[in-house]
């Protein structure tokens, strides 16, 4: 079941919101492409809102392109090119850039210090992953070797 963060006081309509959360999923592979996704009804009632309001979000996703309708079975994710995919990627990370640059200024964050705090969270969570990946590497030797904890 999808999880769905939505805000009603945010200022950004609801459908706004369930379309972006879907197109985030869909373009970082959460939703891959075949799946199916809930009903209109289904969503309506688990983040209680009018029926209309999901469907004006799956039909802008069907209208460009993300999901197909399938008579009888509902909402599915489209398949789409890989060039198309990174091209979408890449313009929803200029707007959510853009977005960022207003915030910053607006709270008198200078060009200097965005990039400053931008780099020190990319190297945080490089230092993540690779954390993560050694961890999986030992786990995945040790159970090759048949050594025990």
């Amino acid at each position: 079941m999808i999880a769905f963060n939505i805000a009603p006081s945010s200022g950004i309509p609801i459908y706004k919101q369930v379309f972006e959360q879907i197109e985030r999923m869909i373009l970082n592979g959460y939703l891959p492409v075949g799946e199916y996704l809930p009903s209109v009804r289904q969503v309506a009632t688990d983040i209680e809102v009018n029926p209309m309001t999901i469907s004006k979000a799956y039909g802008l996703l069907e209208e460009r392109g993300y999901l197909s309708r399938q008579r009888g079975k509902g909402m599915m994710v489209a398949q789409q090119t890989e060039q198309v995919s990174k091209q979408e990627k890449i313009m929803k990370l200029e707007k959510m850039i853009t977005a960022l640059i207003s915030d910053a200024s607006q709270m008198g964050i200078t060009e200097q210090e965005l990039l400053t705090l931008i780099k020190s969270n990319v190297e945080k969570s490089t230092n993540t992953k690779q954390e993560v990946s050694s961890a999986q590497t030992l786990s995945s030797a040790v159970k090759s070797s048949g050594v025990t904890s």
